[in-house]
């Protein structure tokens, strides 16, 4: 009986051996460190072709690496008012002094990180770098597109076009740079002005490109961006658009939306200035995300619920509605077919009064029933100067009284009351809808 009990624990302190041994094996293949994967059996597939960079994280690492290289060359301008200047005392170096040394060490910084090939062509030195690459100062930069090649498993090369704009004059120059990667030493080069090569979608690049060495300055710094940052940014980039290049802000406004809303770009500059504190002051609260077959759809809503509808294809490719009632975006339809008769005006109704709180008098005018305009308002100035002495700036609506006054004739008795005054007497409105085909409707109420 001892004797089995012994071959017991032999065997299973054999079998704890087997299974730690096999654990320990796992966890090592599980930590292979990137400079071991050439040496083990795991290849990377390498595509020279140019293409579109579809890659979020990729995208906003190399957009940093643009950005920083723009901030980098503005302060080659710093002056006193850009530093602090503490009290001074004779064991301290001047503010004159302070600056040529801050002014080096960007240049020193800038210099670092250029291609070589770059700095031969244009002998360039610390000397005359400023020259050389320009004199910014106070600059934003709008990137429009990024491309990318594989040269081999580690090397990449990255294509940005855009702007770097000066907030002060608005004078914006075109950005052709070209960022070449090396992701097996963490490490990039510049090459800032027309790109190193001649590219063509889907075409092959063929590129003569070495390793990069790490040195204090060019360390490529992958970047994890997740959806609401994601949402951030191209807020962001809508606002810069707006202050700097309002006519790329325009373009990337949702086709359909912008004839529908402004029709032109004058109008939607129109729109803007009265809107401009809302739009530019906006921050994101909350958004929820749809995947379709063409786009991923974020819709975002500031405190204020305004609403930012972005479209993306691509990182930082994107299309923006600024409301849901100008047109009907599919979520709407398909809730809209999916609503019985009383659901659906108060979805009209809803639009109506979202509407006269953006102040778009426009699109109210256009939903009113026709012999209602002809007897009441028969212009949009008419409609406009009631609105504004029979509504409140800000409405606040609650739905009372459903009635059915035939198969496609509705009425709802809504309060309103205002959002910025709540002692102010609250208004009774009865609205009648016309339920037409498909998402179509025409509204009027009580004079």
């Amino acid at each position: 009986m001892k004797y089995l009990k012994y071959i017991i624990l032999v065997v299973v302190i054999i079998i704890i051996i087997i299974i730690t041994t096999l654990l320990i094996i796992i966890k090592n293949n599980d930590m292979l460190h990137p400079d071991e994967i050439e040496s083990s059996n795991i290849s990377i597939e390498v595509d020279r072709n140019v293409k579109v960079l579809a890659d979020k994280n990729i995208y906003y690492a190399i957009k940093n690496i643009t950005e920083q290289y723009y901030y980098d060359l503005s302060q080659f301008n710093m002056t006193q008012d850009d530093i602090l200047v503490l009290e001074e005392d004779e064991n301290m170096p001047s503010a004159s002094e302070t600056i040529e040394k801050e002014i080096a060490a960007y240049k020193n910084k800038v210099y670092k990180c250029l291609d070589e090939k770059f700095i031969s062509e244009n002998k360039i030195t610390l000397n005359n770098i400023q020259e050389k690459l320009g004199n910014y100062e106070d600059v934003i930069t709008l990137i429009d597109n990024i491309y990318y090649a594989d040269v081999d498993e580690f090397l990449k090369i990255y294509f940005v076009d855009g702007k770097v704009i000066e907030k002060n004059t608005l004078g914006n120059t075109k950005i052709s740079m070209t960022i070449l990667v090396d992701n097996q030493n963490s490490a990039f080069k510049i090459y800032p002005k027309n790109y190193k090569y001649n590219i063509e979608i889907g075409k092959e690049l063929i590129a003569n490109e070495k390793e990069i060495k790490n040195n204090s300055y060019n360390k490529y710094n992958y970047k994890i961006i997740n959806e609401e940052q994601n949402c951030i940014e191209m807020l962001k980039d809508y606002k810069n658009r707006i202050l700097y290049n309002i006519e790329s802000a325009y373009n990337n406004t949702n086709e359909e939306y912008r004839k529908a809303k402004f029709g032109n770009l004058t109008e939607f500059k129109n729109y803007i200035n009265k809107n401009y504190y809302k739009i530019i002051n906006a921050n994101i609260e909350k958004y929820t995300k749809t995947i379709t077959d063409n786009y991923t759809q974020y819709t975002c809503v500031d405190k204020n619920n305004n609403y930012y509808i972005f479209r993306e294809t691509n990182p930082m490719k994107y299309t923006l509605i600024l409301d849901t009632y100008t047109i009907d975006i599919p979520e709407f339809v398909e809730r809209y077919n999916k609503s019985n008769p009383q659901e659906k005006v108060v979805l009209n109704i809803n639009k109506f009064m979202l509407s006269l709180n953006d102040g778009d008098y426009k699109y109210a005018y256009s939903i009113l029933a026709e012999s209602f305009k002809e007897k009441n308002f028969k212009t949009l100035e008419d409609f406009e100067i009631y609105a504004k002495s029979n509504f409140f700036e800000k409405n606040v609506f609650s739905y009372e009284k459903f009635g059915n006054e035939g198969d496609t004739y509705y009425t709802y008795e809504i309060r309103i009351t205002d959002k910025q005054n709540n002692s102010s007497n609250p208004k009774t409105k009865t609205f009648i809808i016309l339920l037409e085909d498909k998402t179509n409707f025409k509204i009027s109420f009580n004079i």
